[in-house]
């Protein structure tokens, strides 16, 4: 596990401990984040899937800070989503998450997430300073 480093941002250590992974782990000056939820800091998800989408991309760059990366490092993600019809809300969030690069993008229509009030899900990975 040389070089190997997992990233636990302070207040998600109870994921870690009870379904035991890491929001992320980096290897060398990739990072792979974990996919995040649209959930706050006391656990309270969004109402609408723009909101959970920019709660996600706030809990991702925590997970990326952790690193030493950033939000511009992000290379790819991944979503997923229980309803792809809400994909212009997705999109409006990416484009203020990400106004000076489009990293690839996967989006993938499932029937259920973690949680049941979840509405979308994004993982990521980055390159730091790449």
């Amino acid at each position: 596990m040389a070089n190997r480093k997992f990233l636990v941002p302070q207040g998600t250590e109870m994921m870690r401990e009870q379904f035991h992974f890491s929001q992320g782990v980096q290897l060398g000056n990739t990072v792979y984040v974990s996919g995040q939820g649209g959930w706050d800091a006391g656990f309270q998800l969004a109402n609408n899937v723009g909101a959970q989408a920019r709660q996600a991309f706030t809990n991702m760059e925590a997970v990326l800070r952790e690193a030493g990366a950033s939000l511009d490092d992000v290379v790819e993600i991944t979503s997923f989503h229980l309803d792809m019809d809400q994909m212009d809300a997705v999109v409006a969030v990416l484009k203020e998450v990400f106004p000076n690069h489009c990293p690839a993008w996967t989006a993938v229509g499932v029937t259920r997430l973690a949680m049941p009030a979840m509405l979308i899900e994004i993982k990521a990975v980055a390159v730091i300073g790449g």
